[in-house]
């Protein structure tokens, strides 16, 4: 079984913007792949909580490669565990994700929060949008 409780903590430890974007970046040209930023419900010390995190969509599969894992599940299993709303995410594709680096010089969020919040308040301001940015380095950038 997953072990959830680590997947929900990474609003704390995680570094599943980079690694979600590195891996997206992978896919370039590839039509069935999306990187995707949602909000997930946490668990344990974190239920009635929801927080930013990101992972990859390659049709129906989930690849979150975050934290040094390679989980690779279905699509639906793991937007049920996580309670994930899909009207609530944002999609990018492969070239969508590098044009979306380059323009922001960090690797997500870029619409939506990265913070802990409430599970009934979602920020979506966008002063509250983007806080937690992992600058690229530069070396990466010109390679993009």
């Amino acid at each position: 079984m997953i072990k959830l409780k680590q997947l929900l903590l990474e609003s704390e430890l995680g570094d599943c913007y980079v690694a979600a974007a590195r891996l997206a970046s992978r896919f370039h040209g590839e039509p069935k792949v999306k990187l995707v930023h949602g909000m997930v419900n946490g668990q344990g010390a974190l239920e009635g909580k929801r927080y930013g995190h990101a992972w990859v969509e390659y049709g129906n599969k989930v690849l979150d490669h975050s934290n040094g894992r390679k989980l690779e599940i279905p699509k639906s299993t793991y937007y049920a565990l996580g309670r994930i709303k899909p009207d609530q995410n944002k999609y990018y594709t492969p070239e969508e994700t590098m044009k979306w680096m380059l323009k922001a010089k960090h690797y997500g969020p870029w619409e939506i929060t990265g913070d802990t919040v409430m599970a009934e308040d979602i920020p979506d301001d966008k002063r509250e949008i983007g806080k937690k940015k992992v600058p690229i380095p530069r070396d990466v950038l010109i390679q993009l």
